[in-house]
C-alpha cells in the first residue's frame, strides 16, 4: 500500500471496547463534501480507491428515468424506491417486485441477481425475489426492455443497460468510468471503482439536480423523494438503519448502505453529502462512522440521532444479555 503523505488526515477510528479497554478498532475514510464538490472535512484517504456497491444504487437508477423508461413503463415511485433499495425480502418486497415483473410480463427466473433467503427470516427459503438487490434488478430489466436490447444479457458490462448506467455514474461523479473499472457486485451486477472522493461528488451532483440538464434533474429530484417517501422499500421493518434513519428525518436525509462498510448520505438542507468507507469491511464500523460525521457536523437533530443511536453506538451484550462492551468514537 503507498505512504501516505504527513498532510493525509487520519481516518475516523471506531473502537469496540470491552471492559472499558479497546478490543477492536475499524478505521474509516471519509469525505463530507457541498454540493459545489467543495470538501469540507476529510478523514484518512480521500482519494482511496473503492467499490461502492449497493451505495451506488440511487446512482444507477438514474438511467432509468433520465432515458423515459421509467414514465413509459408506468414504474411508481414505491418501485423506484425499490431499484434503490438493499431490502430485507420481506412479503412487502417480493410482492411488489414480482408484481413489477409481471407488469412487464416476465417471471423472477429472467432476475440475475441469484437466490437468497430474506434478511427478516432466514429461515424461509431462498429466492431471486427475495434477494436483497431484486428491485435493483428489475430496474435494469425494465431499461433492457424499453431499449429494447437484449433481457437475457441485461448483466454484461458491454450490455447497452450497463454502458448507459456506467456513462450516467461517471457524468456525475466526473470521474470517466470504463467496462474494466467493473468488478462484480454480490448481485451479479457490475460495480465500478472509484476514489472515495469521486462518489461524494457524484452525490453532490444528485444534490443539486438544478445544475444537471432537465432530464438528469428530473431522475435525481424523483429518487430522492422516492427513497425518503417509501423508507419501508429501501431497507425493511426491522434494524435497518437506512429505514429508521430516512424514517426519523423526514424527508431531510437520504441514506443507502453498501456491502463492505460503504455509506452515503445526503443532507440538501445542509448542502452537504457524506461518503464513507471502513478499511476491514465492517458494517457496524460505517454505521458509528455515520452517527458520528452526522453528529460532529451538525447535519441532524438529536430526534434523529436519537432514533439511530442503538442501531449506530450498539452495547455490546453476551448470550445471557449481560453488557460486556459499548461501541466508541476513537
Amino acid at each position: 500500500m503507498p505512504k501516505k503523505s504527513p498532510a493525509t488526515p487520519a481516518p475516523l477510528c471506531i473502537n469496540i471496547t470491552r471492559a472499558g479497554r479497546t478490543e477492536s478498532t475499524h478505521r474509516v475514510h471519509a469525505v463530507v463534501m457541498n454540493g459545489d464538490g467543495g470538501i469540507t472535512a476529510a478523514y484518512g484517504d480521500k482519494e482511496r480507491m473503492i467499490y461502492p456497491r449497493s451505495a451506488l444504487k440511487p446512482l444507477q437508477t438514474v438511467a432509468l428515468i433520465e432515458s423515459g423508461a421509467a414514465a413509459a413503463l408506468g414504474v411508481s415511485d414505491a418501485e423506484i424506491a425499490l431499484a434503490c433499495a438493499s431490502h430485507s425480502g420481506e412479503d412487502l418486497h417480493t410482492a411488489a417486485v414480482g408484481a413489477w415483473l409481471a407488469r412487464m410480463e416476465i417471471d423472477e427466473t429472467a432476475l440475475g441477481c441469484g437466490a437468497h433467503a430474506p434478511y427478516i427470516d432466514s429461515c424461509k427459503p431462498a429466492s431471486l425475489l427475495a434477494n436483497n438487490c431484486s428491485g435493483k434488478h428489475a430496474g435494469m430489466l425494465a431499461l433492457a426492455q424499453f431499449m429494447k436490447a437484449p433481457m437475457d444479457s441485461y448483466l454484461d458490462t458491454e450490455h447497452p443497460v450497463q454502458k448507459t448506467i456506467l456513462s450516467a455514474i461517471g457524468d456525475l461523479c466526473s470521474h470517466a468510468l470504463c467496462a474494466t473499472d467493473c468488478g462484480i457486485d454480490g448481485c451479479s451486477a457490475p460495480n465500478p471503482a472509484m476514489p472515495l472522493a469521486a462518489l461524494a461528488r457524484g452525490f453532490a451532483a444528485f444534490m443539486r439536480p438544478e445544475h444537471a440538464g432537465f432530464h438528469r434533474g428530473s431522475a435525481c429530484r424523483q429518487i430522492y423523494q422516492a427513497m425518503v417517501e417509501h423508507p419501508l422499500h429501501v431497507g425493511g421493518s426491522k434494524n435497518r438503519l437506512d429505514t429508521v434513519l430516512m424514517q426519523a428525518a423526514g424527508g431531510r436525509i437520504l441514506s443507502k448502505t453498501g456491502a463492505e462498510g460503504c455509506y452515503i448520505a445526503v443532507i440538501p438542507a445542509h448542502d452537504t453529502v457524506i461518503a464513507l468507507k471502513t478499511e476491514d469491511g465492517a458494517t457496524r464500523g460505517a454505521q458509528a462512522a455515520l452517527y458520528t460525521l452526522l453528529q460532529r457536523h451538525g447535519l441532524a437533530d438529536e430526534a434523529v440521532l436519537s432514533a439511530i443511536r442503538p442501531l449506530c453506538l450498539p452495547q455490546l451484550r453476551n448470550w445471557r444479555g449481560t453488557v460486556v462492551g459499548e461501541t466508541a468514537i476513537g
